[in-house]
């Protein structure tokens, strides 16, 4: 698995990115110059948001929290994994308050945002059956969970593997329930990723998914989708068309909208007016060449 070509790997972001604006994937995936600008680009303050780091912590905790033993995993022990996992991204060794490595403008922001990370985790605790036998839970190594990622690699074509992270899969009565863990307010689903997931599993386990249950753990609500209707081989045939949509691009176009604010490349989109409208910070040109130094 070292010699992994990322370039054939399709997941749920990947295909999701393209739908949502052609420019932007061309830019992350493709673009010889921008897509080697990734890694600087996140350590930016400016692309740094407040939900990305209320949205991993909570997913980090609750995975630390399920490998700790059956004992241990009380409430309190639960609240402990999130001061371990309320860290930046690009600035791991940075103790709260993260501050701007947070996204936060403030500390009455972030502490009020550790509040509503605590919240979700409280939900979950109440909600989450723990008798429940798990068959898949993500590495405690979290510094290292692009391995995760990694392991899960299945070819779909002779010329395309799919890939992705799933929060947890449970494992009732010989066959798979995959479990998503949403921080988000809003409870909406994606049938497509449900079915990329359920995909996904039977080829890495060798089960049934019979079931998916979205956890949203701003409310507590729990939503169960049935999944045994689906057939694998129409999911792969849906995933390679999208796939060779993606192969036949030519214009890469980009399509503005309000997802432009948090876009790493919107600073470089030719689209500048267009994007300016869905944006709070104004569009800066690039005015190198007239600066006399």
């Amino acid at each position: 698995m070292d010699n992994i070509n990322f370039a054939k790997i399709y997941s749920v972001s990947k295909l999701k990115r393209f739908e949502e604006c052609p420019k932007a994937f061309h830019f992350e995936y493709l673009d010889p110059i921008y897509s080697q600008m990734k890694t600087q680009l996140k350590r930016d303050p400016a692309n740094i948001w407040p939900f990305q780091i209320i949205g991993r912590s909570v997913h980090d905790a609750i995975t630390l929290f399920l490998h700790l033993p059956i004992d241990k995993q009380n409430l309190e022990n639960l609240k402990e994994q999130l001061k371990l996992t309320w860290r930046s991204e690009v600035m791991a060794n940075k103790l709260p308050p993260l501050g701007k490595w947070g996204g936060f403008k403030a500390l009455e922001e972030e502490r009020e945002n550790y509040q509503s990370a605590l919240q979700m985790l409280i939900n979950f605790n109440k909600v989450f059956d723990k008798e429940i036998p798990i068959n898949y839970l993500p590495t405690k190594d979290l510094k290292n969970s692009i391995e995760d990622y990694k392991k899960l690699v299945k070819p779909i074509s002779n010329d395309y593997d799919v890939s992705g992270k799933f929060d947890l899969i449970l494992d009732e009565d010989n066959s798979l329930t995959i479990v998503d863990f949403k921080t988000s307010k809003r409870e909406d689903f994606d049938d497509f990723q449900l079915q990329f997931y359920k995909l996904l599993a039977e080829l890495n386990f060798n089960l049934p998914v019979n079931k998916a249950s979205f956890y949203f753990l701003v409310t507590g609500n729990i939503k169960e989708f049935d999944l045994a209707k689906k057939e694998t081989d129409e999911i792969k045939t849906m995933i390679l068309t999208k796939i060779a949509k993606i192969q036949k691009e030519k214009k890469w176009s980009p399509k503005p909208s309000k997802l432009c604010q948090y876009c790493l490349f919107r600073t470089f989109c030719p689209a500048k007016k267009e994007v300016a409208k869905f944006i709070q910070e104004p569009i800066k040109e690039n005015l190198n060449e007239d600066l006399p130094f």
